[in-house]
């Protein structure tokens, strides 16, 4: 049985023009540090044109590369999407926020741009939310942690029915908290979608 290059877990990606195998675990981690290196380049490309238009005086040769958030970490583990606080956080598993984190850095490099967002939102308006309860939030991210690798996942290899009976149980959850409903209403879908599309 093929293995992950990284370690022994089954390949469920393709990377690099040498189609190394990777699972999904070690391929959020090279959509990171990708991530990471396009950050490196963007900020010397930057440089670069601010250093010929001041040699030359001249204005700026045109559009930037905008700035990224740094990275935050919270209890050890770095965020580079959700916008979290220790103070937040409280008893919920940091784990499972960073699962979140890595999955929707994953899906912006699968070019899944609405469910990162909807990942993203949905993670910040629970960890907010005044009116869940420690373990309510807690159970959520369990969840999430769940939904965002199954999203990650290639389409054929995703356990869709595993997915959505999360995403309802989730759906009920946030539907009693009434300073997300609202929030969450428009964005439980936009997840549910995704999974329904390919069937159980």
């Amino acid at each position: 049985m093929a293995k992950c290059y990284q370690c022994s877990n089954p390949p469920m990606y393709l990377v690099t023009e040498k189609e190394i195998p990777l699972c999904l675990d070690c391929y959020l981690k090279f959509a990171q540090l990708t991530q990471a290196e396009l950050e490196s380049h963007e900020r010397a490309m930057n440089f670069h044109a601010d250093e010929i238009a001041f040699q030359f005086g001249m204005p700026s040769l045109g559009p930037r590369f905008p700035a990224r958030p740094r990275p935050i970490h919270v209890a050890g583990v770095q965020m580079h999407n959700i916008n979290v606080s220790n103070s937040v956080v409280g008893t919920i598993n940091t784990g499972s926020i960073g699962v979140v984190d890595q999955s929707i850095s994953a899906l912006l490099q699968l070019h899944e741009p609405e469910l990162a967002r909807s990942l993203k939102e949905i993670s910040e308006a629970i960890l907010g939310s005044a009116d869940l309860t420690a373990n309510q939030k807690k159970e959520l991210f369990e969840s999430l942690s769940i939904i965002s690798k199954e999203a990650a996942a290639p389409k054929e290899q995703r356990k869709n029915s595993v997915a959505i009976a999360l995403l309802e149980r989730a759906a009920q959850i946030t539907g009693l908290a009434h300073d997300i409903a609202d929030v969450c209403q428009k964005l439980w879908p936009i997840l549910l979608a995704a999974f329904q599309a390919a069937g159980g």
